[in-house]
């Protein structure tokens, strides 16, 4: 008897349609969609169907806890639906989806950015100066099956805050491909210009990004200009006085402006009083500007020896920075595989994809 076989022929757009159906459903939650939480929902998207949920937070307890009603009645929902669940922070916005997940079996990963395990009491800064807020972030971490760390300093003060907690460390990360003309910045003399970036729209950010450190090292370097951007000057009038002539004071300019600065610039300073990561940085080192920060949280580990660490100490870092001006194009190139390197968009999505396949 003669064997009938059946023989089916695939066309591309078969085979398309199949690998779509295939892919992994993902929820991902976010409070702001910034430069690196769109940057993680892009790797996401290159190999998984990706949904967004923005969890806007309201003003106190009340609106926050209607939307958290709101977040509880989704999840209830539309949870089966995926099969794991990405979360930006952890937060209030974070402990449902992972408790959902956990419940019903699906995996979790909430990316620790800082703020959740800070406590600066002077400045009424980090998720640990409330209790409540401290209750939501402890218990997500706990919850989730896997907590994604931006920097071995916030991977240690997880494992501090919850030592049973799973955790790897996931560099935050620099697209470098929106970064333009990196050979001829590097190749062209830069001027005598320090900057410092930031999102500074009130007292606690001022003076939580060292802007106050800064200016006063202006006033001590008459001869170099000082620039800071991202400065709303409405907000914070009453702590700028006595301004020097060689400081410029910029509000918030479009990420695809930043280039020219960093171009222009021999250093960058971030004098932060808590800082778990710094992307500014890392695009300034990129584009050759020699870094000098604190010694807090993740700011040493993002320099590397690449860069200087120092106290906040105005006169010590003007006298760092009038020494260190002369030796400065050595150092460029160094500075710029350092972030390629190591805090490359590449290599961030290497690790996140390899965590799902």
């Amino acid at each position: 008897m003669q064997e009938n076989r059946c023989h089916y022929i695939h066309s591309p757009e078969s085979i398309k349609i199949q690998s779509t159906m295939q892919k992994k459903l993902i929820l991902f939650v976010y409070v702001n969609f910034s430069s690196f939480v769109k940057a993680d929902f892009g790797i996401l998207s290159d190999f998984a169907k990706v949904s967004k949920y923005e969890f806007k937070p309201g003003k106190g307890i009340v609106s926050t806890a209607i939307k958290l009603l709101k977040q509880f009645l989704f999840l209830i929902t539309n949870i089966w639906r995926y099969d794991s669940v990405f979360v930006w922070f952890a937060d209030y916005h974070s402990f449902l989806p992972v408790l959902f997940a956990r419940v019903l079996g699906k995996k979790s990963y909430v990316v620790i950015g800082g703020y959740e395990v800070a406590r600066l009491k002077s400045l009424n800064y980090g998720a640990l100066c409330s209790g409540i807020r401290a209750f939501f972030c402890i218990s997500s971490i706990k919850l989730s099956t896997l907590n994604l760390t931006v920097s071995g300093y916030v991977d240690r003060k997880v494992k501090y805050l919850v030592p049973r907690s799973k955790r790897q460390l996931v560099h935050n990360c620099v697209d470098l491909t929106v970064l333009p003309d990196l050979d001829k910045a590097l190749d062209t003399a830069k001027a005598d210009v320090i900057l410092t970036v930031g999102l500074i729209e009130n007292q606690r950010s001022f003076y939580l990004k060292g802007i106050d450190t800064f200016i006063d090292v202006a006033r001590k370097l008459p001869d170099y200009q000082f620039i800071i951007i991202g400065l709303d000057q409405s907000r914070v009038s009453g702590l700028l006085t006595d301004i020097p002539g060689n400081l410029t004071i910029m509000g918030r300019v479009s990420h695809s402006e930043l280039p020219t600065f960093y171009k222009n610039s021999k250093f960058y300073c971030q004098l932060s009083r808590s800082e778990s990561f710094g992307v500014s940085v890392a695009e300034a080192m990129y584009y050759g500007c020699v870094p000098i920060v604190t010694n807090e949280g993740g700011l040493p580990e993002l320099t590397g020896r690449s860069g200087y660490i120092v106290k906040r100490n105005p006169e010590d870092i003007a006298r760092l920075i009038r020494e260190s001006s002369q030796i400065l194009p050595k150092y460029k190139h160094e500075l710029s595989s350092r972030v390629e390197s190591v805090f490359s968009r590449k290599k961030r999505a290497e690790t996140i994809k390899g965590l799902f396949s």
